[in-house]
């Protein structure tokens, strides 16, 4: 158990569910073993806070308000696909388990939920974080380094500030997904920051890489394009 709590402390949760004492009752539970426990009673109210938080697992009921748990479930796997995404419900209905397989959830869970078995499940999707090398390869023969955070291209090497090392870093950590101007201002900013002021640095640090490498994704946010 207590390396099950290792792998799940780092974590945020989102709980996506209409029934105030199941919400409460899971909420409850779960917020002993992770970092942060969020929670929603309809999609688009889940879906704006999966847009601001950096969410690492979203389990949410198949009947919500607004759109399905399974619809919402794939919405925002196009935004983030290392999400780990659950679905549970009351119901023992073979469609619903086929819908949940066509939508490539990661677990399917009956309610009552087993807690134990949850964790478990959870636990086993985390992958461990690689260790990364000081220096790592970009596109067009650029590198960046980690330990004196600059970016090296040919003979040249570009000093960052605090604020480009922390978004490029951010950005690299999530290369394969987009993150929103939320994120970055809760990963980069100490202090509330303003849209303009989180694009100034994205266009600063534009100007330090390769052409094109960083994605601006209208409407989503933004992704480092590595090839």
């Amino acid at each position: 158990m207590e390396k099950l709590h290792i792998k799940l402390q780092p974590l945020t949760l989102l709980i996506v569910e209409d029934d105030e004492s199941t919400l409460k009752w899971l909420e409850r539970i779960l917020q002993i073993y992770f970092k942060d426990v969020k929670v929603a009673n309809n999609a688009m109210d889940a879906l704006e806070i999966f847009n601001k938080e950096k969410i690492d697992v979203v389990i949410a009921d198949i009947q919500i308000p607004e759109v399905d748990g399974l619809h919402f479930l794939q919405k925002i796997a196009t935004v983030n696909p290392h999400c780990i995404r659950i679905v549970m419900t009351a119901f023992n209905n073979q469609i619903y388990l086929n819908r949940a397989i066509d939508a490539e959830v990661n677990f399917y869970f009956k309610k009552p939920i087993d807690i134990d078995e949850l964790l478990v499940s959870i636990s086993l999707s985390v992958k461990d974080k690689p260790k990364l090398a000081n220096r790592i390869k970009l596109k067009n023969d650029y590198i960046y380094d980690f330990v004196q955070k600059i970016i090296i291209n040919e003979n040249s090497k570009t000093n960052l500030t605090k604020k480009e090392s922390l978004l490029f870093e951010f950005l690299y950590e999530n290369k394969n997904s987009i993150v929103s101007l939320e994120q970055i201002e809760n990963v980069v900013w100490e202090e509330p920051a303003t849209n303009d002021a989180i694009r100034m640095v994205v266009s600063s640090l534009r100007k330090k890489l390769y052409k094109d490498s960083i994605e601006n994704i209208k409407g989503f946010g933004y992704k480092l394009s590595l090839v």
